[in-house]
């Protein structure tokens, strides 16, 4: 198999967990608001003074190693049900957390092995196998990586990838997410039709 094929399947395989991932935060979100939606109901019969949605969404999941009676035993991580169900939004820190590092996986495959790899398989010097997306998506995981998910000034030398200013946080959504597969794509689609340069 060609680096340009392995390529594309490790682009799929990420892209796969983002899919799975964005499907399973939707289902969560839904998982929980039916389970809402049934606490609310026997509280009214049970603890009708406790039959609210800000009591509901001020429990706690709190997922833990050990037996939670044992002072010993350790909390993982902590969280109300308001917090469960805003992260697993659309909008929310999971969407965004899964689709930017998304775009950091891909680059780090490509600029750390597979880059090299297609360059010596298409007798080419590595600096000159480039693309716009991969150059986009470089600055894009830079403002990622190094500056807390804020958009920096070099954002804006992006050629196609042209989706955010200074001081603005990257969110690499669905929408987003599928132009940047389909454009690496084209890219591996090129890539399989040259013989030195991209």
């Amino acid at each position: 198999m060609s680096p340009i094929d392995e390529f594309d399947l490790v682009v799929d395989a990420i892209y796969g967990v983002y899919l799975d991932s964005t499907t399973g935060f939707t289902k969560l979100r839904e998982w929980i608001q039916s389970q809402q939606n049934n606490t609310l109901q026997w509280l009214k019969e049970a603890h009708p003074e406790l039959a609210t949605k800000d009591y509901v969404n001020g429990t706690k999941f709190i997922y833990g190693k050990g037996d939670p009676n044992n002072p010993d035993s350790i909390q993982l991580h902590v969280c109300t049900q308001k917090q469960y169900k805003e992260r697993n939004h659309e909008n929310g820190l999971n969407f965004l957390f899964i689709g930017n590092m998304t775009l950091v996986s891909i680059y780090q495959y490509w600029e750390d092995y597979y880059r090299n790899e297609i360059a010596v398989f298409l007798g080419c010097e590595n600096s000159d196998l480039v693309d716009p997306v991969m150059g986009d998506i470089r600055l894009l995981r830079h403002s990622i990586i190094h500056h807390g998910g804020i958009a920096m000034k070099n954002v804006e030398k992006c050629e196609i990838l042209r989706w955010y200013k200074e001081g603005q946080e990257i969110f690499i959504d669905k929408h987003k997410c599928e132009e940047i597969i389909f454009l690496i794509k084209k890219m591996t689609n090129r890539l399989r039709k040259s013989n030195s340069k991209v």
